[in-house]
């Protein structure tokens, strides 16, 4: 493969040497999801694809899957310092997804390794299937069907269990307005629904064509649904607790689309105990995947999936198209749109 534009990237030159003029870029590539959408990278380099499955590596195990190649992409992979030091050659790093936690973005960055995402890839089927938590719950879907599946007893007593709650009317309190967030209150207010918004990432002014800009302790208190949509980050971390439930009304449905770990989850399981709130939608938990024992199970007024609100065939497709075009603009050195740590093009 004979391209100079190959070897504009001075990060790659340091790889192959400044006179080398017929040296394809190596890519690495572990897809967990999507298979058949990694077409763009063999046009213009050597790329290996490997199906990922659970579970997913880090460290030396994740090093030892690394022949060398300068580009890494992975969709679930822990990618942490001692995976980067296993490869010398690793001058970029990505990710088809919107969430980085899984990437040691400080390690990346103290090595000079750019780490690229796609923000927002996903966001209109996170929204989708948030929504699509909020209904379940509130209409009681999942305990309608299983009522019938285990044959329904012809009697008024038998569908006061099933009986929902009307979202025309309500507030929804959203916690985190980015490209999600904002989506599920675009989609609210179709519904005819009060929005509520709390994100001191961001100004006020650009939040209030979405909704009514509050303090997270006054959405909590007003909100007949709470939708986090905010990333895990230190300020993030357990940000709602025991104080956060407490005073959520009893008549709330607390839905969770980003991460498990932005809450508190022995608090939570105390507010759904105790009925202090009225039920939860969670596709994401504190440990993941959840097991067979845990708790959450056991209760009749949570629902429960295994973190797919982005798993939509579209949504990875796209994300995976975004991190292949920035990979070849890496390459190419041309500046890269989705670039988590632009603090590393100092370096």
């Amino acid at each position: 493969m004979e391209s100079t534009t190959m070897t504009e990237n001075p990060k790659i030159r340091q790889v192959y040497g400044a006179r080398c003029r017929v040296c394809p870029v190596k890519a690495f590539v572990r897809a967990t999801w999507l298979l058949d959408s990694w077409d763009l990278l063999p046009k213009v380099m050597d790329v290996r694809l490997e199906f990922a499955d659970f579970p997913f590596l880090t460290g030396k195990a994740l090093a030892d899957r690394m022949r060398r190649e300068e580009v890494f992409i992975t969709n679930e992979d822990k990618v942490n310092a001692e995976a980067m030091d296993g490869n010398s050659n690793l001058r970029l790093i990505g990710t088809p997804s919107a969430g980085i936690d899984h990437i040691d973005l400080q390690a990346a960055t103290e090595r000079g390794i750019p780490v690229i995402y796609s923000p927002g890839g996903n966001a209109d089927s996170v929204a989708e299937y948030a929504f699509g938590l909020m209904l379940a719950i509130s209409k009681r879907i999942p305990g309608a069907d299983t009522l019938l599946r285990k044959g329904l007893t012809p009697k008024v007593e038998s569908f006061k269990p099933v009986m929902g709650v009307q979202l025309k009317g309500k507030t929804i309190g959203i916690v985190g307005v980015g490209s999600i967030g904002s989506r599920v209150a675009m989609i609210a207010k179709s519904f005819g629904m009060e929005v509520l918004l709390f994100d001191p990432g961001v100004l006020p002014t650009r939040l209030e064509q979405f909704g009514r800009v509050v303090e997270l302790d006054e959405l909590l208190k007003a909100s007949d649904f709470v939708s986090v949509h905010a990333p895990l980050t230190d300020q993030t971390r357990g940000m709602l607790g025991p104080e956060q439930f407490r005073i959520m009304k009893k008549t709330a449905f607390f839905v969770n689309t980003a991460r498990g770990k932005i809450v508190n989850e022995p608090a939570l399981m105390d507010a759904l105990i105790e009925k202090r709130i009225a039920g939860a939608a969670l596709d994401v938990q504190t440990n993941e995947p959840l097991r067979p024992d845990s708790p959450l199970l056991e209760l009749d007024n949570v629902i429960v999936s295994p973190h797919i609100a982005s798993y939509t065939r579209e949504a990875q497709a796209y994300c995976d198209r975004v991190v292949q075009e920035d990979v070849i603009r890496f390459v190419r050195g041309e500046r890269m749109r989705f670039l988590a740590n632009p603090e590393v093009l100092k370096k």
